[in-house]
């Protein structure tokens, strides 16, 4: 008996992509942000999250939806947005590498 477990199909996968979608979208209208919503969920930061939280910032001070759109300028003032708000809320910084 074979007891390895199927990958996500497709459909999961589009229905996922689509959840995630909705539910940002519910949030946004509510004017609910991400750190209230999960407040009781230990979520492990990833460079991925992190990029997020980035890519977030960058785009209510700019208007961009990606990074490869920002000024050399807008990089470093999104990054000390960014540390700022870490440093300010775990005493943890992290400068520009």
């Amino acid at each position: 008996m074979d007891t390895k477990q199927k990958q996500r199909t497709l459909k999961q996968n589009n229905s996922m992509h689509c959840g995630f979608q909705q539910i940002a979208d519910m949030l946004v209208e509510h004017g609910i942000s991400l750190n209230v919503a999960l407040k009781n969920l230990d979520v492990r930061p990833t460079m991925h999250s992190i990029k997020d939280a980035y890519r977030s910032i960058a785009g209510v001070k700019y208007g961009v939806e990606s990074t490869a759109d920002l000024t050399t300028g807008q990089i470093n003032e999104v990054w000390v947005d960014l540390v700022k708000a870490i440093e300010e809320s775990t005493g943890v910084y992290c400068g520009f590498p």
